[in-house]
């Protein structure tokens, strides 16, 4: 089925509108391929584990697998793929220096709220790749939100993310050269 330029395959997304400069696009068959080369995959899964995929994108931009082991779905990672262009819009050119960014972001809100951010397993700058950990057993806050859960704690967890991530990056307590260091990297 093709649809606003883009050939659906199953799940598979290819783009037949324009080619786009870049290493290959993951699917679910390569994403396991990638997982397995890398240097990690024995300290998350069991080295003889079958391992399986599924694109979990829902938004419009990167491409999200989640790579899981069959036997124990939640023993998973989610691989995220930056693409030159939106995915669901592949003629909108989009910069792929946006998974460096959230990479460089992760580091430093796990530096000071490390129990609320996702672990950073394996960046690849090349190929526009980001592994971190999976969540399963968390709901998306906005589908908490809409099935009216209540989290008694949440403005307390918030609070003290927002706190400490936007205080221990800003001017009061970063050093003025420290902060102009950082900058150039988030513009």
């Amino acid at each position: 089925m093709r649809i606003c330029g883009l050939q659906w395959d199953g799940l598979v997304v290819t783009n037949t509108v324009k080619k786009h400069p870049m290493t290959q696009t993951l699917n679910e068959k390569t994403v396991i391929d990638y997982v397995r080369s890398l240097s990690m995959p024995d300290a998350i899964f069991e080295k003889d584990a079958v391992l399986s995929s599924e694109a979990i994108t829902e938004g419009n931009v990167n491409l999200i697998f989640r790579v899981f082991n069959t036997a124990d779905p939640l023993q998973a990672v989610l691989v995220k793929q930056a693409l030159p262009y939106a995915w669901r819009y592949p003629d909108g050119a989009m910069p792929v220096d946006r998974q460096r960014i959230e990479y460089d972001i992760l580091k430093i809100e796990a530096r000071y709220c490390p129990q609320q951010v996702p672990k950073v397993y394996a960046y690849n700058p090349d190929k526009h790749l980001l592994v971190i950990e999976y969540f399963g057993q968390h709901l998306m806050m906005r589908y908490a939100l809409m099935q009216q859960n209540r989290y008694p704690l949440l403005a307390q967890h918030i609070g003290r993310f927002m706190a400490r991530t936007l205080f221990y990056t800003s001017d009061f307590y970063l050093s003025s050269g420290d902060k102009k260091a950082m900058l150039p990297k988030f513009i």
